[in-house]
């Protein structure tokens, strides 16, 4: 991770679970931060702890990036402000538990505008100034969802294969520029998700769950480094590698059982 120290980086969604814990570990590598949330008062707390901790430059931007334009808008911020982001966190995101004809389509649309349009926005917007430095870093948070079918997560499944696959073509499109783009592929971990999409994890399934702490590093390690992807914790790794083995069909059953 040294690789990332004193860089500037943004990052989305960054009001809890892993965007906080990664604006905490970016922080500790003496990095001026971005952080962007739609929650004031939880980026503004974070951002006086980590000044005053860390003795780094915070800026807090409250935008709702489910909006259209949103990416634009964020942009254009960063620019009128004169910063120059080296590492994009693309962590933004939320899913609603069950099954597609039982959630309101307006909720589809929002995560779809939120983790597809917004995320890909984003990625070309700064993406072309790193492109222009020749240098830069961007992280995509993907999920275990993104290699199998996800039933009662339909829609949010389908985002994050999204985001994996086009992590995976432009780790060879951004390598003439010199930018680094990582997809990050956590299974269970422990933050808000799990409250804000009305999944009950319980019993045996509890003892898969990782802490953001160690899903956050595993990211950035895997971004100082290169990696087009990378699925934090041994149990999650051997389940992807096993997924290669199983027939589509199959694949779908075992993502309803992760995931009822």
């Amino acid at each position: 991770m040294n690789r990332l120290t004193g860089k500037t980086a943004l990052i989305t969604g960054a009001s809890s679970g892993i965007g906080e814990t990664m604006a905490r570990q970016l922080a500790a590598l003496s990095c001026p931060l971005v952080l962007v949330a739609r929650r004031t008062d939880r980026l503004e707390s974070l951002k006086h702890e980590l000044e005053q901790t860390y003795n780094i430059s915070v800026i807090t931007l409250s935008v709702d990036l489910s909006i259209a334009g949103s990416a634009q808008f964020l942009y254009d911020q960063c620019q009128a402000q004169g910063v120059k982001v080296d590492i994009l966190i693309n962590n933004a995101g939320f899913a609603k538990h069950g099954y597609m004809l039982n959630i309101p389509l307006s909720v589809h649309q929002e995560m779809i505008q939120l983790m597809v349009t917004t995320l890909t926005e984003l990625t070309y917007l700064f993406g072309q100034d790193m492109r222009q430095r020749k240098e830069g870093y961007i992280l995509l948070v993907s999920s275990l969802l993104g290699f199998l079918p996800g039933p009662q997560f339909a829609t949010y499944a389908a985002i994050k294969a999204y985001s994996l696959n086009l992590a995976d073509s432009l780790v060879r499109e951004f390598k003439h520029d010199n930018i680094r783009i990582t997809a990050l592929c956590p299974g269970g971990t422990a933050t808000e998700f799990m409250d804000v999409s009305g999944q009950k994890i319980e019993g045996m399934r509890n003892l898969a769950i990782m802490s953001s702490d160690s899903v956050a590093r595993s990211g950035l390690k895997a971004l100082a480094k290169g990696q087009g992807s990378v699925v934090p914790g041994l149990l999650y790794k051997l389940s992807v590698l096993g997924l290669r083995l199983v027939p589509r069909s199959l694949q779908a059953v075992f993502g309803e059982m992760a995931t009822k």
